[in-house]
């Protein structure tokens, strides 16, 4: 099956505030999904918000380069003026024809502060007479951010939250509200090359011949209907042989079936000979898929030059078809 790459792309922590599944809410108990639990007092509770932005290492803001250094969370002191606001934010964003990638943004709002302040200073709330509550097992993923006075310092003010630790609904509504001005942007990490989004090829793939296959499938061809979604598009991929371990094939090229290269593929995959493929113990080096709106037909370009079909099956690839997949560069 596909796979996605096993880098910080697997994680994407938007601008917005973003709900995030914690092992604990509102006291200590195994994670059991979105289900409620009875928990002790707040006062015993993990915290359910988590720092959800990086701060690019460029920005030159003094203010935000003070909140790069993580300052801890304290009340907002009562003769504290802010002018300001600055944050740290993870977008994705697409470079044309360079594909899409993360960034981390520095922003800062320097007016229209007044409703934001009045939202921090209401009261956090607390279980009636240190009553055991039920919270859900949910957390918020909150970008770092900081009030800035007049001389330059910096202060990250503890939200008011409610019985669960979670901060007040009125608060984060005004804190994304603020007229938010991005000052400086920096490329973090790729999430898609533009010929994985050209082509829809995920960028990696487990070798799927490497899998164990349960029962005795059926031959393909047998059970193949003209009926069926044909397939649409070919992705090549470059196998790393391991030992114990299942390969994982990179993302090297893909390809866009036309009207007639569709059919040549489906001609030349008709001619698998519905036998199973003999024992062979050399690794491929080199993958296809040959995808359709279905599942993945998936042949090994070099080693033992099998085919694998979505049931399992394994048939010696046709001469034909890498053939077909040669003319197309696929080999």
């Amino acid at each position: 099956m596909p796979q996605h790459r096993t880098t910080i792309r697997s994680l994407i922590l938007t601008a917005a505030v973003l709900p995030l599944a914690l092992s604990t809410a509102c006291g200590s108990r195994a994670n059991t999904g979105t289900s409620t639990t009875s928990a002790p007092s707040h006062a015993a509770q993990a915290s359910p918000v988590l720092v959800g932005g990086q701060c690019p290492a460029s920005a030159t803001d003094p203010a935000v380069v003070k909140l790069r250094a993580e300052p801890a969370e304290v009340a907002l002191p009562g003769d504290f003026h802010a002018i300001a606001a600055v944050r740290c934010v993870t977008e994705q964003r697409m470079v044309p024809g360079h594909g899409q990638w993360q960034f981390a943004e520095a922003q800062r709002a320097d007016s229209n502060l007044a409703g934001f302040l009045t939202a921090l200073k209401l009261r956090s709330q607390t279980p009636p007479g240190g009553s055991r509550i039920s919270c859900t097992a949910i957390g918020l993923a909150l970008p770092p951010f900081a009030l800035v006075d007049a001389s330059g310092t910096v202060v990250r003010p503890r939200l008011p939250h409610d019985a669960c630790g979670i901060p007040l609904p009125r608060v984060l509504t005004t804190l994304a509200a603020l007229p938010w001005r991005t000052e400086t942007m920096e490329k973090l990490n790729q999430l898609q090359t533009q010929p994985e989004i050209d082509t829809g090829c995920p960028p990696a793939y487990k070798d799927m011949f490497e899998f164990p296959v349960s029962g005795t499938p059926v031959p393909s061809g047998l059970v193949r209907s003209r009926s069926n979604p044909e397939p649409n598009t070919v992705c090549a991929y470059s196998v790393v042989p391991t030992t114990g371990t299942v390969g994982e094939g990179q993302f090297t090229k893909g390809l866009r079936l036309n009207a007639a290269q569709q059919a040549q593929v489906v001609k030349a995959l008709n001619q698998a000979t519905n036998t199973t493929a003999p024992a062979c113990a050399t690794a491929a080096t080199r993958i296809a898929t040959i995808t359709g709106p279905g599942a993945d037909i998936v042949v090994e370009l070099d080693g033992c030059h099998r085919l694998r079909f979505p049931n399992g099956f394994t048939d010696p690839a046709p001469a034909p078809l890498r053939q077909a997949l040669a003319a197309l560069g696929i080999a």
